[in-house]
């Protein structure tokens, strides 16, 4: 996708993010080992915590107060949503978006390609997917 601007990048990641989400609920699609299920939105506050972790690690100040803003990560409901929502809002500043964007886009479309809609999505359980890394 070509997108221009922080706030489309931001859409565009909530966007998929949000179909994410729709098709483990509506496929009652968990990702289990061992008897544990694990929803979407299991990862959410951990994906939140790390990009709060990782900007403290790197003196990115400003990043920690907009993680932080709503409150702490353990209290945020769906901080992942949350941080996307604001980062679509121009009130944002261009820096936070630049440091937070490549690595919600990294994070986001890395777990679309292992739990996504794609054919070739291999825990998706198409047998397309498992056929070809049997093979492979």
């Amino acid at each position: 996708m070509n997108v221009t601007t922080p706030q489309q990048q931001a859409a565009y990641l909530s966007g998929l993010w949000h179909r994410l989400s729709a098709q483990h609920i509506a496929l009652g699609c968990s990702c289990s080992m061992s008897g544990i299920s694990v929803t979407l939105e299991d990862f959410e506050r951990d994906i939140a915590d790390y990009l709060w972790a990782e900007s403290e690690r790197l003196g990115q100040t400003e990043v920690v107060a907009f993680l932080l803003a709503p409150g702490p990560i353990a209290s945020q409901d769906k901080a992942v949503r949350g941080i996307l929502d604001r980062l679509q809002s121009a009130q944002v500043s261009e820096a936070v978006a630049q440091w937070l964007l490549p690595r919600m886009t990294k994070t986001i479309e890395s777990y679309a390609e292992l739990h996504g809609p794609a054919p070739d999505a291999i825990l998706r359980g198409g047998s397309g997917a498992w056929r070809k890394a049997y093979r492979d």
